[in-house]
């Protein structure tokens, strides 16, 4: 009903605290997936990709994108401290795009052959982190909307969706 509602009759937004719901468990999901097969499968392969990158610090840079990624995945599939944990995620995504992804271009989806296998994709571009930033930027503007913590930590009166 929620959804026709919105569908057919904006004026009445009903959907204005959903939308963040969606947003933050999608993208949470995200992060969380991310951060956890860098430490799964061992966050030397990661240490190392940002080495050849030139990233400085490679060591300590990849165990704060892991603890970015996991913790503040974690945070926004909960809804926990929404703004604050989105910081440290957008900030992943910039050092990501300017060391790693730009050079490939905008992109995410690259073709570059096709064998009985399927298609084989090239390095991606820098679209997915734009994206994510978006949706984080949307996320500290919207705030974390229904089934929150947030919501009910900074409940006060029609602002409870809002933090």
């Amino acid at each position: 009903m929620i959804l026709i509602t919105a569908l057919f009759n904006p004026a009445k937004k009903v959907y204005d605290s959903w939308a963040p719901f969606i947003l933050r468990i999608i993208v949470g999901i995200g992060f969380f997936v991310h951060g956890y097969a860098k430490l799964s499968k061992g966050p030397e392969g990661f240490i190392k990709l940002l080495h050849q990158a030139g990233v400085p610090a490679p060591e300590l840079m990849a165990w704060l994108a892991i603890i970015s990624e996991v913790a503040g995945g974690v945070a926004l599939i909960a809804g926990a401290f929404v703004s604050i944990a989105s910081i440290p995620l957008i900030i992943t995504m910039l050092i990501a795009l300017f060391t790693v992804q730009y050079k490939y271009g905008y992109s995410s989806i690259k073709t570059i052959g096709l064998d009985a296998n399927g298609p084989k994709f090239g390095p991606p571009g820098y679209e997915i982190n734009l994206l994510y930033i978006g949706a984080l930027i949307m996320l500290i503007f919207a705030g974390a909307g229904k089934l929150s913590i947030d919501s009910l930590i900074f409940k006060s009166g029609k602002n409870s969706d809002r933090h």
